[in-house]
């Protein structure tokens, strides 16, 4: 299987993946009741409050995780000399270790991230001295009147844009020009609303806060579908090479075992490759090494997050690996 067709697959089981976290995230926003979130939050119960607006366990989330993992593990296509081709076997109790641990990583850092998100906003909102209510607003959505859904929420995004939401709402309510112009440079803010802002530079006025109110929403919601998109590809990737790993593992196993793998890192040698992957880029190593990244970062395969590697390491990764088997 060529590179291009590795990638290719991991970009196909990706959608799969953005669809089950953003329908984890509807499901939790359409079930939450604004007036006990706002009394959460009027408490000051953290705790409570991330119990009614967490993201859960993930469940098709990981289940989704699960059929990759498998395919991945389904696509090499060995055989030992004059054998039969080996099937993959995802019922391993090493299969399951990883589908297991894998899982439990994945949530923990998900609903870590969301977490972040809700406590940034209800800071932010005692900061501004708003009502506990509208700061519940503000995690959970507002009803759009066009689809009736709860929209501009901060579930399901990291602290990280929660705070460039807070940050882009104050610019919108700050009738300062500059403030204003500094919205206009975001690349993820709704551009069809962007003559509001215009109007309101040119006649030296802030804008009206439910146009604000509006513009913040969109932003937030294009905020949760980019990080659902690389949350899934970041998995997805993780996953299906992992798979594809536990492949060359099961290899090893066999009564007609081979006499060595050997595992090729390869980028995609373009601009866009990072740095520390363009150096890992042709090292070729044994089948129970991890390749070490310039991070600092170990990695038995690209998007491998079990051995401490980080989103430098990780996102928008375009890597794959190649094995070589020696009978």
């Amino acid at each position: 299987m060529t590179e291009n067709d590795i990638l290719a697959a991991i970009d196909g089981l990706s959608p799969a993946l953005q669809r089950a976290y953003l329908d984890q995230v509807r499901s939790i926003v359409d079930a939450a009741v604004i007036a006990d979130v706002a009394q959460k939050i009027e408490d000051g119960d953290d705790h409570g409050l991330l119990l009614l607006v967490g993201l859960g366990s993930l469940i098709a989330f990981i289940e989704a995780l699960r059929t990759t993992y498998i395919k991945g593990g389904s696509t090499p296509k060995e055989k030992p000399p004059g054998g039969k081709r080996v099937q993959f076997d995802q019922h391993q109790p090493e299969a399951q270790q990883w589908l297991t641990q894998n899982a439990q990583r994945t949530v923990e850092q998900l609903q870590a991230e969301s977490a972040e998100a809700v406590r940034a906003t209800v800071a932010a909102g005692r900061t501004a001295g708003q009502s506990a209510y509208q700061t519940a607003l503000d995690i959970v959505g507002r009803t759009s009147k066009q689809t009736g859904k709860r929209v501009g929420g901060v579930i399901g995004i990291p602290g990280a844009d929660a705070l460039t939401i807070i940050n882009a709402k104050k610019q919108l309510l700050s009738g300062d020009a500059e403030e204003l112009r500094n919205y206009l440079r975001r690349v993820d803010r709704e551009k069809a609303m962007d003559g509001i802002v215009t109007k309101a530079i040119e006649a030296k006025k802030p804008i009206a806060a439910p146009d604000a109110q509006r513009m913040v929403a969109a932003y937030a919601d294009k905020k949760l579908k980019n990080h659902a998109l690389l949350v899934a590809h970041r998995n997805a990737l993780e996953a299906y090479n992992a798979g594809f790993h536990r492949f060359y593992e099961q290899l090893m196993s066999q009564a007609t075992r081979p006499l060595l793998i050997e595992k090729l890192w390869r980028n995609k040698g373009d601009m866009k490759v990072r740095h520390a992957h363009v150096l890992l880029g042709g090292q070729r190593i044994t089948m129970g090494q991890l390749f070490q990244s310039e991070t600092g970062a170990a990695l038995m395969y690209p998007g491998d997050s079990a051995h401490g590697a980080e989103w430098a390491d990780l996102a928008r990764c375009r890597c794959t690996v190649s094995y070589r088997v020696t009978w």
